[in-house]
Protein backbone atom coordinates (compact mmCIF):
# COMPACT_ATOMS: atom_id res chain seq x y z
CA UNK A 1 0.00 0.00 0.00
CA UNK A 2 1.35 3.09 -0.78
CA UNK A 3 0.64 6.44 0.72
CA UNK A 4 1.73 9.90 -0.32
CA UNK A 5 3.44 12.63 1.98
CA UNK A 6 4.62 15.79 1.20
CA UNK A 7 4.65 15.07 -2.45
CA UNK A 8 6.66 11.39 -2.44
CA UNK A 9 5.23 8.35 -2.05
CA UNK A 10 6.04 6.24 0.93
CA UNK A 11 5.75 2.37 1.14
CA UNK A 12 3.43 1.57 4.82
CA UNK A 13 3.95 -1.47 5.58
CA UNK A 14 3.74 -3.37 9.23
CA UNK A 15 5.90 -5.01 10.86
CA UNK A 16 4.79 -8.70 11.64
CA UNK A 17 5.77 -10.64 15.26
CA UNK A 18 8.16 -13.86 14.61
CA UNK A 19 5.74 -15.59 16.44
CA UNK A 20 3.27 -15.34 13.16
CA UNK A 21 5.61 -15.93 10.22
CA UNK A 22 5.71 -19.10 8.51
CA UNK A 23 7.71 -21.66 7.27
CA UNK A 24 10.91 -20.02 4.75
CA UNK A 25 9.47 -16.95 6.05
CA UNK A 26 12.20 -14.62 6.27
CA UNK A 27 13.07 -10.81 7.84
CA UNK A 28 15.64 -9.01 9.62
CA UNK A 29 14.85 -8.20 13.27
CA UNK A 30 13.29 -4.60 13.81
CA UNK A 31 12.91 -4.37 17.36
CA UNK A 32 12.60 -6.58 20.34
CA UNK A 33 9.47 -5.59 22.65
CA UNK A 34 10.34 -6.49 26.30
CA UNK A 35 14.63 -6.49 26.21
CA UNK A 36 14.74 -7.16 29.79
CA UNK A 37 12.97 -10.56 29.06
CA UNK A 38 14.16 -11.26 25.85
CA UNK A 39 17.92 -10.93 27.18
CA UNK A 40 18.22 -15.27 26.52
CA UNK A 41 17.17 -14.54 23.10
CA UNK A 42 19.60 -11.64 22.20
CA UNK A 43 22.36 -14.04 23.96
CA UNK A 44 21.81 -16.44 21.07
CA UNK A 45 21.92 -13.41 18.40
CA UNK A 46 18.62 -12.63 18.10
CA UNK A 47 18.80 -9.05 18.81
CA UNK A 48 18.01 -6.06 16.13
CA UNK A 49 19.02 -6.09 12.85
CA UNK A 50 19.81 -9.61 12.50
CA UNK A 51 18.38 -12.19 9.66
CA UNK A 52 16.02 -14.35 10.40
CA UNK A 53 14.54 -17.04 8.33
CA UNK A 54 12.19 -19.77 10.11
CA UNK A 55 12.85 -23.45 9.54
CA UNK A 56 9.83 -25.15 11.20
CA UNK A 57 6.71 -24.42 12.96
CA UNK A 58 5.14 -26.25 15.34
CA UNK A 59 1.45 -26.88 15.61
CA UNK A 60 -0.61 -25.17 18.05
CA UNK A 61 1.26 -23.85 20.64
CA UNK A 62 4.31 -25.83 20.27
CA UNK A 63 8.22 -24.12 20.06
CA UNK A 64 9.35 -23.01 16.36
CA UNK A 65 12.80 -23.29 14.86
CA UNK A 66 14.64 -20.65 13.13
CA UNK A 67 18.05 -20.09 11.38
CA UNK A 68 20.01 -16.89 13.07
CA UNK A 69 23.31 -15.84 13.31
CA UNK A 70 24.42 -19.04 11.67
CA UNK A 71 22.59 -21.18 13.46
CA UNK A 72 19.37 -23.05 14.11
CA UNK A 73 17.65 -21.92 17.30
CA UNK A 74 14.20 -23.10 18.79
CA UNK A 75 11.95 -20.90 20.42
CA UNK A 76 8.71 -20.55 22.48
CA UNK A 77 5.90 -18.57 20.87
CA UNK A 78 5.81 -16.47 23.59
CA UNK A 79 9.57 -15.88 23.17
CA UNK A 80 8.81 -15.74 19.08
CA UNK A 81 6.11 -13.30 20.14
CA UNK A 82 8.73 -10.43 21.68
CA UNK A 83 10.44 -9.91 18.08
CA UNK A 84 9.06 -7.74 15.81
CA UNK A 85 10.23 -8.69 12.02
CA UNK A 86 10.46 -6.04 9.20
CA UNK A 87 9.66 -8.90 6.23
CA UNK A 88 12.76 -9.30 3.80
CA UNK A 89 10.37 -7.36 0.90
CA UNK A 90 9.97 -4.72 2.99
CA UNK A 91 13.35 -4.32 4.59
CA UNK A 92 14.52 -4.53 0.17
CA UNK A 93 12.03 -1.29 -0.38
CA UNK A 94 13.45 0.58 2.69
CA UNK A 95 17.04 0.33 1.44
CA UNK A 96 16.30 1.37 -2.12
CA UNK A 97 14.61 4.73 -0.97
CA UNK A 98 11.47 6.37 -2.03
CA UNK A 99 11.94 7.70 -5.87
CA UNK A 100 13.48 4.25 -7.08
CA UNK A 101 10.20 2.76 -4.90
CA UNK A 102 7.63 4.75 -7.31
CA UNK A 103 9.22 3.59 -9.87
CA UNK A 104 8.76 0.07 -9.16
Amino acid sequence: MYSKDSGSYLCVMQEKRLSEMKPTESGIIGRVECPEAAMALVEMGCCPGEKVTVAHVSPGNGPMAIFSGGRKVALRKQAAALLWMVPNAVASARSIGADELVAL
